[in-house]
């Protein structure tokens, strides 16, 4: 009996808040007796880690065994507004508000007890909310050309002052505790500091293209990826969305680089790694651009089907390989797959390499497809406009009625160009053009390199134009 009374009191010590891990507690005037949830930041997502009926004062108590990773967190209301704070070494404090659908409000009327980081977070929040709507006013006045030059004038001294005094608190901030997670954000955002153009940097003046590779190479700099603090808030993948959405130009080989810029940046910090190379996957491998399928592939090569990605499934492996392979051999810039068992109407081998012109469209198709129908007399004035100029059509048939080729031939009245097919798929065509739907359409060059892929009949006429009559 008295060990049994010992256990169960050792139980109930081992539910004693006492022994949770986190314990906040939260108040939220004018809301009762609804849930609200307590949720973190990773990337740009949110996960809730715990959920609290609120009793009739509005009163409730996150709690649990579990330890919370430092970051900033949320407490999300049933309407989904939401105000963030900071979790640091110290997990058991109080927060008390007011409901409100502006988060701005919440957080000017937080009250805080036992947490100094976020009252200093409220604090600078409030700061920020009240600076930011000062200085969109003045901004919109310093552009406004209805008032006069005087107004504006004012309006952009109004603008600079804000500017100050938001570059003073921060500095103070900073000050106060750099290695606080509210110093690193804050540090994070900074932008790079960029000379005027003809400033000399090592006896060489500045133009704007070094004005750029500064920016961009600075840009993601001041975040420090020794602190995986950083990646539980929303700051890192704002800032990582913006280098490459806005900053790095929208080119396969300039966004290879920068991808290859940002790992060494990282310098081996898994968890940074593992999102900066899963987000731009997911935002590259899907890309409807022409020529991002490069980007894809380079991934695939270092990283993904290497030992240095350990994070990713077999299957997903296996799916990805197989992906890559139908489309390394038709990536920009790599000389077309020959298709030298490609045949005529009157079985007479034509291999692609064989046509001499300045550019030939390859173009897949089949008579019963909906698209083809209406592009391919298209194609055909296409061909008669610049064919004297030095363009060809390579006009591949992917399927194998021989008569209702021919019929369709006639049909279109598309001799003048070069018409084949493979009834024996001894060109494996599919693989080599990765060939899902009909039409699809390669441009190549004299040289039968392949300089477009995928595009559209607006792109051909327009790269024709510029190409052969300019």
């Amino acid at each position: 009996m008295i060990k049994f009374c010992k256990l169960i009191l050792f139980g109930l010590l081992l539910s004693n808040p006492l022994f949770s891990q986190f314990e906040i507690s939260v108040t939220i005037n004018g809301l009762s007796n609804q849930d609200v949830y307590l949720a973190f930041y990773y990337g740009d997502k949110n996960y809730v880690v715990d959920t609290v009926k609120l009793d009739s004062k509005g009163q409730g108590v996150f709690s649990g065994d579990k330890k919370l990773e430092e970051g900033i967190y949320l407490v999300i209301l049933p309407s989904r507004n939401y105000f963030d704070f900071i979790i640091d070494s110290n997990t058991k404090f109080s927060m008390e508000t007011d409901t409100s659908s502006d988060m701005r409000v919440m957080v000017k009327n937080l009250k805080i007890e036992n947490s100094p980081v976020n009252t200093q977070f409220r604090d600078y929040q409030d700061f920020m909310f009240s600076k930011t709507t000062e200085a969109h006013k003045y901004r919109v006045m310093s552009m406004d050309k209805t008032i006069s030059d005087a107004k504006r004038k004012k309006a952009i001294s109004e603008l600079e002052e804000i500017n100050n005094e938001i570059q003073q608190k921060q500095n103070a901030v900073r000050g106060g505790s750099p290695n606080a997670l509210l110093s690193k954000i804050i540090t994070a955002f900074d932008e790079p500091i960029v000379p005027k153009i003809g400033e000399l940097i090592n006896g060489i003046p500045v133009d704007s293209i070094m004005q750029y590779n500064i920016y961009k190479t600075g840009y993601l700099k001041n975040i420090d990826f020794s602190d995986i603090r950083i990646l539980r808030t929303p700051i890192f993948h704002t800032k990582l969305s913006t280098f490459f959405e806005k900053v790095v130009i929208p080119h396969p080989d300039s966004i290879i680089n920068s991808i290859e810029y940002v790992v060494a940046l990282i310098d081996g910090n898994k968890e940074f790694m593992q999102y900066v190379l899963n987000y731009v996957f997911t935002q590259y491998s899907n890309s409807k651009y022409m020529g991002f399928d490069a980007i894809t592939v380079h991934l695939a090569d270092r990283y993904f089907l290497t030992d240095y990605v350990d994070w990713v499934k077999d299957d997903f492996k296996k799916q990805l390989e197989s992906r890559v392979e139908k489309i390394r051999p038709n990536l920009i810039g790599a000389v077309a797959p020959n298709l030298d068992k490609a045949q005529t109407p009157e079985g007479t081998f034509y291999p692609l390499h064989a046509v001499e012109s300045k550019y030939t469209l390859l173009v897949f198709w089949e008579p019963n497809c909906g698209h083809c129908k209406k592009e391919m007399p298209i194609l055909l004035d296409i061909f008669h406009k610049y064919h004297h100029l030095g363009f060809n059509i390579y006009s591949f048939y992917t399927q194998r009625d021989l008569d209702l080729w021919k019929e369709t031939i006639a049909k279109f009245e598309i001799e003048p160009w070069i018409n084949v097919y493979d009834p024996l798929y001894l060109t494996n065509f599919r693989d080599n053009y990765d060939v899902y739907s009909t039409p699809t359409m390669y441009l190549l060059d004299e040289k039968h390199k392949i300089v477009a892929k995928r595009l559209t009949i607006e792109f051909l006429n327009q790269f024709l134009e510029e190409k052969l009559k300019n």
